[in-house]
């Protein structure tokens, strides 16, 4: 298979996200204003209920395919056995998963009450199993998955502003957020043909698969309970208003972290066939190009978000959420935790074959998470779970530096975190003094934004920042 461009892929693979993000930034503050608190609360508890059907169904299955079928794109008879296995496993854990939802909702009084919202947001399970995105991410094939989100968005968003028009309406805003999933999956399944023999016959040996599957099934339940709990505790001890500010204050902070993290999301298959190919230079040069990017990147983002955390809000929400608005802020840091998280635990550690570390962290972030979820939620609500995200969040990342620390050489890039240190610290002094001053929202946010990104180029340019310079020569000459 031919090799692609992985700058490529990294830029197709962040229009993707960014659409994705876009799209929502168009219709969220169309929804919640429709929707209003209680009736986007409503949709986000049966998401998040929906989300813990969707992680036994998927059973960590993903991260683990993306992995052996990117060593596997050579060899088109070895990846057709290689998906039917996977894709047999994973049917069968969806009938499981559908079985377990059916059960609940008979017998837990809590989510009888959402049983059509959680009927609707279940379709999703099956199509995602169907759809084995997991396949063209191991194949590259980044262009055809940006194209086709893409498209779907846009049906879904033609299809909000026709249908979800009164408070009433969030039982169709939830049919509609589906929507963009299930045409993109049936889409894959058919598409698959161009790489799939789905008709050559292979004897099936599940076997090889249970062990490292189930240990990645472990991982994503840990990951869930640090992830997903927030919102299905504030659901249950603080109702549904909570969880809109809660939904409203996490859902800037999880656009940023999407963005950042499409550009490393790309980095797993070609890591994978580097190690299967035993090339240790190459894999150690890019994990260290890679770590210096996610910092480069997160924390500007982080600074600069607490920064414009009111205009924002208030922006994209009004004034119902301001609520929202210290929410927000203490969860800010959390985007340098997750991007550095997301990098070491999945795209180095899992090509490696160190899973049971990261399986080892996201237990760890669980029990953090849990326990002062436990303590703040009662006390402090929405902001008591920011709280508890934030402590979470950083007890898994410490602990992946702790054991990339051995592995790496990281102190190579101590000097260019102490560079992007003090360039946000001139960011945000430029940024907090132009907020004195009164704009428009818009404007306000649009000038914070333009200047924060200036001020800090301009700073690692005269830090004379090694990384950063060596982007600029890599992509405009010497």
């Amino acid at each position: 298979m031919q090799k692609k461009s992985l700058t490529q892929n990294a830029v197709l693979n962040m229009i993707r996200t960014l659409m994705s993000l876009i799209f929502p930034l168009i219709t969220f503050p169309y929804a919640s204003r429709i929707l209003q608190p209680a009736g986007l609360g409503k949709v986000n508890f049966a998401n998040s209920i929906v989300s813990y059907f969707s992680m036994v169904a998927a059973l960590g299955i993903s991260t683990y395919a993306v992995r052996e079928a990117a060593k596997l794109r050579n060899d088109k008879i070895a990846l057709s056995k290689f998906v039917k296995e996977i894709l047999s496993i994973n049917l069968i854990s969806t009938a499981i998963a559908y079985i377990l939802l059916a059960f609940a909702i008979l017998f837990v009084p809590k989510l009888s009450e959402y049983r059509s919202l959680l009927i609707v947001s279940s379709v999703n399970i099956l199509f995602v199993t169907l759809g084995i995105d997991w396949l063209y991410i191991a194949l590259e094939e980044f262009s055809y998955i940006t194209i086709r989100s893409i498209v779907f968005q846009f049906i879904s968003l033609f299809l909000l502003f026709i249908f979800v028009r009164t408070k009433d309406d969030y039982l169709k805003y939830a049919a509609i957020g589906v929507v963009s999933s299930v045409g993109s999956n049936i889409c894959n399944f058919f598409h698959a043909r161009r790489y799939i023999l789905f008709k050559e016959k292979n004897c099936r040996n599940f076997r090889p698969h249970i062990k490292p599957i189930f240990t990645l099934f472990a991982m994503s339940v840990a990951i869930s309970i640090y992830t997903a709990l927030d919102t299905t505790m504030l659901g249950f001890i603080s109702g549904d208003e909570q969880v809109g500010l809660y939904t409203v204050a996490t859902r800037i902070n999880k656009i940023v972290i999407s963005v950042i993290t499409a550009a490393s999301a790309v980095l797993l298959p070609r890591l994978s066939f580097y190690i299967s190919q035993h090339n240790d230079e190459q894999f150690l040069m890019l994990t260290e190009k890679a770590l210096n990017l996610i910092i480069l990147l997160a924390l500007p983002c982080a600074v600069g978000l607490c920064l414009v955390s009111k205009p924002v809000i208030l922006l994209l929400s009004g004034s119902r959420y301001e609520q929202a608005i210290p929410v927000m802020q203490i969860m800010n840091p959390v985007i340098v935790a997750i991007s550095l998280s997301g990098l070491i635990g999945i795209q180095i550690f899992m090509p490696l074959g160190k899973e049971k570390l990261t399986l080892a962290s996201v237990i760890l972030g669980a029990c953090v998470n849990f326990i002062l979820n436990m303590i703040f939620i009662p006390r402090r609500g929405a902001f008591g779970a920011g709280i508890a995200t934030l402590c979470a969040e950083s007890s898994v990342t410490i602990f992946q530096l702790a054991f990339a620390w051995r592995l790496f050489k990281l102190k190579k890039i101590i000097p260019h975190i102490i560079q992007c240190i003090f360039a946000c610290v001139v960011m945000a002094i430029c940024v907090f003094c132009l907020a004195k001053i009164e704009f428009n929202l818009i404007l306000q946010i649009v000038l914070s934004v333009v200047s924060g990104a200036f001020t800090y180029g301009v700073m690692l340019l005269l830090l004379r920042d090694r990384f950063c310079i060596s982007l600029i020569k890599e992509k405009f000459g010497k």
